[in-house]
């Protein structure tokens, strides 16, 4: 949402308002919601609406904006029918997925965890045009342990057959998957590199659903001077309109071992950090220990 100019979000929002979704219904619209009062009690976020328009010319907005509500304006009300059936049959289209805080209806999804600071871990269903995050019901129905490995071992599918690399920073970037395999970032940092260790950890970053940038903490001045590259490749594929919807700008560090992300740094044009000019730091004790140990 935060890519979108002061124009770009008031038009946005007035075509939800008036969205025929919303026909025969009392609706109140609130910055990153819309809460439906009558005949239905439902809270709808609007993260699902920004993804549809992200990159997307303006003219083109009033029909993805009434096609996205009407989804999930359907699958509410009526349920997803795909889920109706045995759980072997959509086994293989459950995938574990990133998802921003902001902007999401968490009370939905009481089951995720926070696995960063402002990103929850969803588990989806895949469509051939829309990706759809199960809620609390669905997940109860079918069973989170059932679900969240299914989904973590799908996300190895994911991973593009190509990718760039450049002083031991890794851009990996593909399908609508491709950010959420920090995931799975042991089996991804075999399938790339080749390592199976990696006692420190590694500086990652997943500025947009289709795109994961990595490096392996090894040694010091690698592991500044990748902090700082990764923070600014990071900064331009979430701010770029034009790619996938956004997650994060952060640069996180992963501890080997751990399924919880810490920031460590950002790119900023307008500050001094320790790294450059254009990059904050904020470290933890743990992880400055962590990188004045390294050779």
């Amino acid at each position: 949402m935060s890519t979108l100019t002061t124009a770009q979000h008031d038009r946005l929002m007035n075509l939800v308002r008036r969205s025929p979704a919303f026909i025969g219904m009392r609706v109140v619209v609130h910055e990153d919601r819309v809460q439906v009062v009558e005949p239905h009690e439902l809270e709808i976020g609007l993260g699902p609406v920004f993804d549809a328009v992200e990159g997307v010319p303006m003219a083109q907005w009033a029909d993805l904006v009434d096609d996205r509500l009407n989804r999930v304006v359907d699958v509410l009300v009526n349920g997803d029918s795909d889920l109706d059936g045995p759980v072997e049959h959509v086994i293989d289209r459950i995938y574990a997925r990133l998802r921003p805080v902001e902007g999401s209806p968490v009370e939905w999804w009481t089951y995720a965890p926070e696995i960063a600071p402002g990103l929850l871990m969803v588990l989806a269903l895949d469509h051939p045009d829309r990706v759809a995050i199960l809620n609390d019901d669905r997940v109860r129905q079918y069973g989170y342990d059932q679900l969240i490995q299914a989904g973590l071992d799908n996300l190895c599918g994911q991973l593009p057959e190509t990718y760039a690399v450049s002083d031991d920073v890794y851009i990996l970037t593909g399908g609508e998957y491709v950010g959420s395999t920090v995931l799975v970032m042991p089996w991804v940092v075999e399938a790339v590199t080749g390592e199976r260790e990696y006692p420190d950890g590694v500086l990652v970053a997943m500025p947009n659903h289709g795109t994961l940038i990595f490096h392996v903490l090894r040694d010091g001045a690698a592991a500044r001077y990748a902090m700082g590259e990764i923070a600014r490749l990071a900064a331009g594929f979430h701010a770029d309109a034009s790619g996938p919807a956004p997650l994060t700008p952060y640069v996180y560090w992963l501890p080997s071992g751990a399924g919880y992300l810490e920031p460590v740094a950002h790119f900023d044009g307008d500050a001094n950090g320790v790294i450059g000019e254009d990059v904050v730091t904020h470290y933890s004790a743990d992880f400055a220990t962590v990188l004045n140990g390294l050779r």
